[in-house]
């Protein structure tokens, strides 16, 4: 079954470039963006892109790196997203940099990719100056919105002064961006996977790759151009690029820009968006203050009796019935994309109750990143979603048995291979050229894809069946005296002897003035609870309490390989 038509208008486009043309052409002067610049807020058009995009091409054929290998790192801002469409719009390269990690790692990944040209936002001047040195191929380096002293590097000019060669150059005549000609499957992008594992690969990508994620991301989320979003996820990572700055603005969406991590209530309160892109860990944040707010007011037996009822009512008397809650968000939030992580189905139970629709979905970058999503009118809670229309998905099972496999996909958004790494590349493709993602799930009748864990992290027990952590923190998860959690496997003091064992980060402001042992014994408590409802082989036999939160990469996954 593919119901994932969509009932609103979705544009077509078959590059990056033609997507900026036809939308400047729809929206003109509408907002693409509004930021903030030194408190000030600006705002840029979808006419501002175009030109950006045009200037930038030019530019780059001006200068001489048109077609080359270039970087992009830093916040997010308007001038990242047109030096990433400008590069391939010109034939070149764009690698998107994690502007987290740290110095050596960048400019290893510089050197690796012999980039020529480096762009960065001016928060990240600092951290890159030291580097200059250490970056031999690249010809010029590029600072947005730079107001400091100037460096004596010869290589270096503001993004204004390479947008003024190229405005000069595109008066000319010079139109390099709308006169390439594009081959869809060439490499465009390599983007350098943040990892939960320890290692980063390149991933390589096409235009078709990207304009087809973005195409079925726009045509499954149910929006249109009186929507607005507000940015809050790392702009490096596809699943930020592809869905807000390249589906969004395809179906006339405002972007807003949020500042810093620590605004982010504050601005969604302020821009009043009518949706959000998230990950899990935003959700669970936002979870608890509703729910502290409520504490605080002394409603919570009142709010959690009128739960149920308002279940069953339609969901505009919902959003009246908790219209503060709804005001605490700007007052126009109707709708939350999910993914990056499995997302607690309780969450979602709870968002709808107060009139918030949450739709879940699943990627991986080197499916640019979309895989499913749920429709907005046909969620199933626990699944990851629909495949979507561009993508085929199957369940390759070492036993026709086994309930679950691992998921495999197929389709247009699948990417080419790994940056110079042919045998990681291999490794991951069936014989029949279908994707191996690593995860472990089913899929029902119509096509919802449902995830029981990582094949990496699976824990054979003791009497070798397969226990998938995923699940077990899913259920520990549950528990509001849990703040994060991470299930292993120990060895025993036995010989094959396997011990599951919970490392438990809790929430410790439920914890005040309470002892360590108060707090191992509470946590145990809900352990016991739990595995009273597993098979034994599932049990969880030991719990650590830690004092500190999980280490995580950008993208707030718990890198679980520094996990002792």
């Amino acid at each position: 079954m593919k119901n994932s038509q969509p009932t609103h208008m979705v544009y077509e486009f078959d590059t990056l470039y033609e997507g900026v043309v036809k939308q400047a052409a729809r929206y003109g002067d509408k907002d693409r963006y509004v930021y903030k610049h030194k408190k000030q807020e600006r705002h840029f058009t979808f006419n501002d892109m175009l030109a950006h995009v045009n200037y930038l091409s030019s530019a780059m054929n001006k200068i001489g790196v048109a077609g080359e290998f270039a970087g992009v790192t830093g916040d997010t801002h308007p001038d990242y997203v047109a030096t990433y469409i400008a590069t391939v719009s010109c034939g070149g390269v764009i690698v998107p940099l994690d502007k987290e990690i740290s110095a050596e790692q960048f400019t290893n990944f510089v050197n690796l990719c012999e980039l020529q040209l480096l762009v960065y936002t001016s928060s990240m001047h600092k951290k890159i100056l030291p580097l200059y040195g250490d970056m031999p191929t690249v010809k010029y380096i590029v600072c947005m919105d730079f107001d400091g002293e100037r460096p004596e590097d010869p290589r270096f000019m503001t993004l204004d002064e390479m947008l003024e060669i190229g405005k000069n150059a595109y008066d000319e005549g010079d139109r390099t961006a709308e006169n390439h000609v594009v081959d869809k499957d060439a490499l465009c992008t390599i983007l350098f996977t943040s990892g939960t594992t320890g290692t980063s690969k390149g991933v390589m990508l096409s235009q078709r790759n990207l304009t087809t994620s973005a195409y079925d991301c726009a045509a499954i989320i149910d929006a249109d151009d009186k929507d607005s979003l507000v940015s809050v996820l790392p702009i490096h990572h596809a699943y930020e690029f592809t869905i807000s700055q390249l589906a969004a603005p395809n179906i006339g969406v405002t972007m807003f820009i949020n500042d810093s991590i620590k605004n982010t209530l504050r601005n969604f309160s302020n821009f009043k968006p009518t949706g959000l892109i998230l990950v899990p860990l935003y959700v669970e944040t936002m979870h608890k203050k509703i729910w502290a707010e409520i504490e605080k007011k002394g409603k919570t037996k009142m709010v959690k009796s009128l739960m149920p009822i308002a279940r069953k009512l339609p969901r505009s008397i919902r959003r009246k019935m908790f219209k503060d809650i709804i005001d605490a968000f700007g007052g126009r939030l109707d709708f939350i994309v999910c993914g990056g992580a499995p997302l607690r189905p309780e969450l979602m139970k709870d968002f709808d109750a107060f009139g918030i629709k949450i739709c879940e979905g699943y990627g991986i970058t080197e499916c640019s990143p979309l895989i499913s999503c749920n429709p907005m009118h046909k969620r199933k809670y626990h699944s990851a979603g629909l495949v979507v229309t561009h993508m085929e998905a199957r369940i390759d099972k070492e036993d026709p048995a086994d309930e679950t496999g691992e998921i495999t996909v197929h389709g247009d958004a699948v990417m080419l291979g790994y940056y110079k790494n042919p045998e990681a590349t291999a490794a991951v493709f069936t014989e029949d050229g279908w994707f191996k993602t690593g995860d472990i799930g089913y899929m029902d009748k119509e096509d919802y894809i449902f995830i029981t864990g990582r094949k990496k992290n699976v824990i054979i027990a003791s009497n070798g069946k397969n226990v998938f952590p995923e699940e077990l923190e899913e259920y520990l998860g549950t528990s509001e005296l849990i703040s994060e959690i991470v299930v292993v496997g120990r060895k025993g003091e036995d010989a094959g002897e396997v011990v599951i064992t919970a490392l438990v980060y809790p929430d410790y402001d439920k914890f005040e003035g309470k002892t360590k042992e108060e707090i191992q014994s509470a946590i145990e408590e809900v352990v016991d609870t739990v595995n009273k409802k597993l098979p034994t082989f599932k049990h969880i036999k030991c719990v650590e309490i830690r004092e500190t939160e999980f280490e995580k990469n950008t993208s707030r996954k718990i890198m679980r390989y520094k996990i002792k």
